[in-house]
């Protein structure tokens, strides 16, 4: 019984195994260091209807996980045809996105994402320099992750996005520093300078 079940899985991994050797040795890929890491990455997006090159594209490794990038996890989310998500503000202060149920022809809204530079104070994120250079991409990221893993998980099978997974790394630029005083309110501090 147990050779049966050895075998069923040589089998499953033959296919994502050869594709991981090709992808480990193209060198185009930097974080695919082995066939085993091309191949899980080639598993996870076979998890999700993605083929092989979509799966080296949409996932990566970050601190030791395997992380979606938000562009492939808003594609799910639109290509389900399940659920529907839409953008209601994005700016440099935040973002809010509305998710939709689909079905019989209707577009039920099933609840709001908001992620902002409160949230992201709180989350003790802000001071992040993606955060500073980029603050309309992270907050679309983390109001898409989270509004997706609130009402659309099957969409997404549970997966972190990378830029989740970047956040929970300790780095802190110290030239300019964002807090957020008793009554919410956000302060920009430029930092000591000599």
């Amino acid at each position: 019984m147990e050779e049966k079940a050895l075998a069923k899985v040589s089998d499953v991994m033959t296919e994502p195994m050869e594709y991981g050797k090709v992808f480990a040795e193209s060198g185009i890929f930097p974080d695919v260091k082995s066939a085993a890491q091309g191949a899980i990455k080639v598993l996870a997006g076979k998890e999700v209807g993605l083929s092989p090159l979509q799966s080296l594209n949409a996932f990566y490794f970050v601190n030791g996980r395997l992380a979606m990038v938000v562009q492939a996890m808003a594609a799910l989310i639109k290509k389900s045809g399940k659920y529907d998500y839409q953008i209601e503000e994005q700016t440099a202060e935040g973002c809010t996105i509305s998710f939709y149920l689909l079905g019989g022809g209707k577009k039920e809204l099933i609840g709001k994402s908001t992620f902002d530079k409160i949230k992201a104070a709180k989350a003790g994120i802000i001071n992040k320099d993606n955060y500073k250079n980029y603050p309309e991409n992270m907050y679309f990221a983390r109001s898409l992750a989270n509004g997706a893993r609130w009402y659309c998980p099957d969409a997404i099978s549970g997966f972190y996005t990378v830029e989740e997974l970047q956040d929970l790394e300790p780095s802190v630029s110290k030239e300019k520093t964002i807090t957020i005083d008793a009554e919410g309110e956000v302060k920009e501090d430029a930092g000591n300078q000599a």
